[in-house]
């Protein structure tokens, strides 16, 4: 089996072509408050992108975790944490997946989609919600 040097590699390797949810640790702290360093975020390829949701990004060769917003026709990906700077999507970019549920330590999962039980519909929820009993 090759070597795999970078984190990049081993997502790339194991997720790439994958498309059911899987799982992924926060790394750093320009998520938060919402999201913790360290934090498991289950993140599903198949959920469309859209304006305020979390997601993971390849743009420019990188692999970012941020929330994706629009802002008129402009495009950004936007820490949590004021502490960093966002990043304006200026050029053609992956969709790697949306976030829909973080856990961690010691606390019950938090989800960021839920369904909408008149429309039908899965709601999403900029902070996370714990899951209700018959969702």
């Amino acid at each position: 089996m090759p070597d795999i040097d970078t984190p990049q590699e081993i997502f790339e390797t194991n997720c790439g072509t994958n498309s059911e949810p899987f799982a992924l640790q926060n790394l750093g702290n320009y998520m938060e408050p919402e999201f913790s360093e360290n934090c498991i975020l289950i993140i599903d390829p198949g959920m469309h992108i859209h304006h305020r949701a979390y997601a993971v990004v390849r743009y420019q060769g990188e692999l970012y975790f941020r929330q994706y917003l629009e802002r008129g026709s402009a495009k950004f990906l936007v820490p949590l944490s004021t502490q960093h700077d966002e990043i304006e999507l200026k050029d053609d970019f992956e969709t790697v997946g949306c976030v829909i549920q973080q856990k961690q330590r010691k606390q019950k999962p938090l989800h960021y989609y839920h369904l909408n039980t008149e429309t039908k519909e899965m709601d999403f929820s900029i902070s996370g919600k714990e899951k209700e009993k018959g969702e």
